[in-house]
């Protein structure tokens, strides 16, 4: 990755540098591929994530075994930032993109600027589609008829919440949503993107990123993290800020909030990590290995930035892939690689943190040099920290 990029298709570089959630961590545990039946590859490995900021497992032992505060907690993984309070923010979450989109638990819709309103039955589902050039159409699906043809972009507000039905990228499906769901009108379809107070955001995203049974002191470095890592993902005359995804940090609404998710926000209100009086770019990830990373390291390139340099992690080794083991047949790791059958693969160059920077993979198709990043994503493999034997 070139720069420190943003999470949108417009800079899309940094889609890969997304915080990674730990709900799926369960499945991780069992990521690396399992043993064809003449393993002839075998990739030893360390972390899980692009190792730049905060590790979530490290902060969880921080929390744990020195009962460290949030705020210590921050202050570790970003060098020399501090947590500092400001005013809330509103989030536009992009949850899915699609041809139409059906909405329950609606009261009103209404256009650009409120203008042109109409109430909606709570009890009844309502499906917006696209209509002309610039407009979305509202159907009642109990009846089939069009309640009113509304100039886009088109605002569906209820009670508490309003519901999208259908799978999301967030992979909740009938998902229930705070605040507001508009939708603009795109180049394939219409975007459904959730228009919410930054506290009400931060409800869905806390729980789906980490497990908040842990001590709550790890919970509120997450929420703190979170609010400044959406924060500094603002983009102002844009459809939306965020995506509901890895490819910012997950957002599961309404439907994904609990108790202790809620405490950790509430406790923490407003507060983000600030570096210089600037809001801090506060990536995190699930589990370094035992020492994070450098952005420009992490991210093959860009202008190091001061709050995000490497650091010990000691308590990392609480993560389940704090190390792990990978294991392909030379067929297998061969044809992903593009090389035929493989017959040898070797680590050429390493980054000053020990990261693979760049792999030489030669087989009975020919050769190829690989970055560490490359390797990675095509072997599925959980960092670009490993080194290859067998």
């Amino acid at each position: 990755m070139p720069a420190l990029a943003t999470k949108h298709p417009t800079r899309a570089k940094r889609t890969t540098a997304a915080a990674l959630g730990l709900g799926a961590i369960a499945a991780a545990g069992a990521l690396a591929a399992p043993a064809p039946a003449a393993a002839e590859v075998t990739l030893e490995g360390r972390g899980f994530g692009h190792g730049v900021g905060m590790s979530q497992y490290g902060a969880h032992g921080f929390a744990l075994r020195e009962n460290r505060t949030y705020d210590s907690i921050l202050g570790h993984y970003y060098t020399g930032t501090e947590v500092t309070k400001v005013d809330a923010r509103r989030i536009n979450v992009l949850l899915k993109s699609s041809s139409s989109h059906k909405v329950c638990k609606a009261t009103g819709a209404s256009a650009r600027g409120g203008e042109d309103r109409v109430t909606l039955i709570r009890d009844r589902c309502y499906r917006f589609y696209p209509a002309g050039q610039q407009s979305v159409r509202v159907v009642d699906q109990s009846t089939n008829r069009r309640v009113a043809t509304l100039r886009a972009p088109v605002r569906a507000t209820g009670g508490s919440r309003t519901q999208l039905r259908g799978a999301a990228a967030n992979d909740l499906s009938d998902g229930e949503y705070r605040g507001a769901m508009e939708f603009h009108r795109g180049e394939s379809g219409l975007l459904a993107i959730n228009d919410v107070h930054s506290r009400h955001y931060l409800y869905g995203v806390v729980p789906a990123e980490v497990p908040t049974s842990w001590p709550i002191e790890a919970v509120k470095a997450q929420a703190v993290a979170a609010r400044s890592y959406a924060f500094t993902s603002l983009r102002p005359g844009q459809p939306f800020d965020v995506f509901a995804d890895t490819r910012s940090q997950v957002y599961r609404g309404f439907t994904g909030e609990d108790d202790r998710g809620q405490q950790a926000v509430n406790e923490t209100r407003e507060e983000v990590v600030t570096h210089q009086g600037d809001i801090a770019q506060t990536f995190f990830f699930s589990t370094s290995g035992g020492r994070t990373t450098s952005n420009e390291n992490g991210f093959g390139g860009g202008t190091p930035l001061p709050y995000l340099r490497p650091v010990d992690d000691p308590y990392d080794d609480i993560s389940p892939v704090h190390t792990w083991t990978a294991r392909f047949s030379d067929g297998e790791a061969g044809e992903r690689l593009g090389v035929g059958t493989l017959e040898s693969l070797r680590v050429t160059q390493r980054d000053s943190d020990d990261r693979v920077r760049s792999v030489e993979a030669r087989g009975s198709g020919g050769s190829e040099t690989l970055s560490g990043a490359q390797v990675r994503a095509k072997l599925g493999l959980r960092s670009a920290w490993f080194s290859v034997g067998g």
